[in-house]
């Protein structure tokens, strides 16, 4: 790739961290399948798309709150090597969340709320994560948010399978945050993130039919090679980013368990998309 290239429109992408964006519409997948709507209707896209636009505003307003620091560890990164101006990021953010709120405000005005709350906690986790020793509960909200607002948005109701599926995809979340807030300690001691990234392979129990069971043990087999990278080489950052493309892979055990496979498709085709992407833009 020429430099120009880099120092242009590639700045943007890596900014928005754009390799992860399909793990955000397999998540929209999976709160539609949760609430059993057809990806055929067209609300699903619009939320879809929405969510994508959040993640990228949260993603480029989080740059800009770690600019001081970014400038000192990480001089690469857009901002502070000058490929983006802070300003042209604040708006980028601003116009991202506008937008996103407009589509979903398109689909219904219950989701909208749901929605809304999804921003807040992105801007609150944004300006509050580095100090703050719960960030990865926050991190961890907002991805379930995701799940809450899809399903809001569809007027569908919360069945126990939806509540243990977003339980579930929070412990996920909130176990690799841990890690990636461990990642400049000399040693990564606790054991417990790596129960909760385990767990939710086991929501294929939650039908008695087979059909899950390839698509849960080839969670958990991810799971355990990521985590192998963490606690045996210490390739942290290569481990943060594999987990979260992993999100895919249980949002697709979330589809196929609720019998939608064509979204459990789109959620497997999200995984491999979000591994290739990351080769260009790295996750994390």
């Amino acid at each position: 790739m020429n430099s120009n290239a880099k120092s242009g429109w590639f700045g943007y992408l890596e900014l928005m961290r754009i390799s992860n964006n399909p793990t955000v519409i397999s998540n929209t997948l999976a709160g539609v399948a949760l609430a059993d709507v057809s990806i055929g209707d067209w609300r699903v896209w619009l939320l879809a798309l929405a969510f994508s636009l959040f993640y990228s505003a949260g993603m480029v307003f989080n740059d800009w709150c770690d600019y001081a620091i970014d400038l000192r560890e990480r001089p690469d990164r857009p901002l502070p090597s000058g490929r983006v101006s802070r300003k042209v990021a604040l708006l980028l953010t601003i116009g991202l969340f506008g937008v996103g709120l407009g589509c979903v405000a398109l689909v219904s005005l219950q989701g909208l709320l749901w929605a809304s709350g999804l921003v807040g906690l992105i801007v609150l986790y944004d300006l509050w994560h580095k100090t703050n020793p719960i960030s990865p509960v926050l991190m961890a909200g907002t991805r379930i948010l995701v799940y809450l607002s899809t399903i809001a948005a569809l007027d569908a109701g919360f069945s126990w399978q939806a509540w243990l599926a977003i339980g579930l995809l929070f412990c996920y979340v909130m176990g690799f945050t841990f890690i990636a807030k461990s990642e400049l300690r000399p040693q990564l001691k606790a054991l417990w993130p790596s129960l909760c990234m385990l767990l939710p392979a086991g929501y294929a129990l939650v039908t008695p039919d087979f059909s899950p069971i390839i698509v849960s043990v080839g969670l958990l087999s991810w799971v355990l090679h990521s985590i192998s990278l963490v606690y045996r080489q210490r390739l942290i950052g290569p481990a943060i980013g594999r987990l979260i493309a992993g999100i895919s892979l249980f949002d697709a055990l979330v589809c196929i368990v609720a019998g939608n496979l064509w979204a459990c498709s789109f959620a497997i085709a999200a995984f491999g998309l979000t591994r290739l992407a990351q080769r260009s833009i790295q996750g994390t």
